[in-house]
């Protein structure tokens, strides 16, 4: 991992739940005994660990998921396009898998909501993920879990790319010589925003087709009670809402 992967990694660790409002309660306990910032350190307790047990209810989670969540799943009727391009979410090294390897939940999502529209619409499948650490790149991972779990198999796979930047910008150099440039385009609905502003940027016209979409919202009991799934999601919508607002300000200067 390079340095700048590795700061971005080390900044979500640092900032976003659960560590981050733990850290945050844990700079009030030790400033607590100093009478001039006491006021401060109780604040700083409460807005900590407040904060964490709120990103842990699940009614909390899903308004944070709306808040990012840009567009809508795709409808029975889908528009025109060139390709299908689905984006990795995650692997982990392991030694059942293939290629020694299993993909996240998020990335078999992904794939299988590829591997729905391919047989929908018979188009060209893009495949998108590179190698962050060890193991094999994302890319390989998936075409082999398509070819084995769908019987499917993708005529583009692009290897190389560690960032959703990269993601559009090494699809770019295999699709667009080659005309491919009305995309239907698979990732998860919390990733959908960010990934369509930098693939517009790289030239395609971009149809979202996102998965793991926040269904209707409701309100029973369950919903009210702290869960570590919803901890998860809240954590993967502020991390989407920082990314964003990065991509942004580097795709406008």
């Amino acid at each position: 991992m390079d340095a700048d992967l590795a700061l971005r990694a080390i900044g979500r660790a640092l900032f976003f739940p659960p560590f981050g409002p733990l850290l945050l309660a844990g700079v009030g306990i030790w400033l607590l005994n100093r009478m001039a910032v006491e006021r401060l350190a109780r604040v700083m307790i409460w807005v900590g660990l407040g904060g964490l047990a709120l990103l842990s209810i699940p009614v909390v989670s899903d308004q944070l998921s709306r808040s990012v969540e840009a567009f809508p799943p795709l409808t029975t009727r889908l528009p025109a396009a060139d390709v299908i391009v689905v984006l990795g979410g995650g692997v982990r090294l392991s030694g059942v898998g293939p290629l020694g390897a299993t993909l996240y939940p998020m990335s078999l999502e992904r794939l299988a909501g590829g591997a729905m529209l391919v047989r929908q619409t018979s188009l060209p499948l893009l495949l998108s993920g590179g190698r962050l650490e060890s193991g094999p790149p994302e890319a390989d991972l998936m075409q082999v879990t398509l070819q084995q779990t769908f019987g499917l198999t993708a005529r583009f796979i692009e290897n190389t790319s560690r960032t959703t930047h990269e993601n559009a910008r090494h699809s770019a150099q295999l699709l667009l010589p080659r005309g491919l440039k009305r995309v239907l385009l698979v990732t998860s609905a919390l990733h959908m925003r960010r990934a369509e502003a930098e693939f517009k940027a790289a030239g395609f016209t971009v149809i979202p087709a996102p998965v793991g979409v926040v269904g209707p919202a409701h309100y029973d009991l369950s919903m009210w009670l702290p869960k570590t799934q919803a901890l998860d999601r809240s954590y993967q919508a502020l991390d989407e809402s920082v990314g964003y607002g990065v991509a942004w300000v580097n795709l406008h200067h």
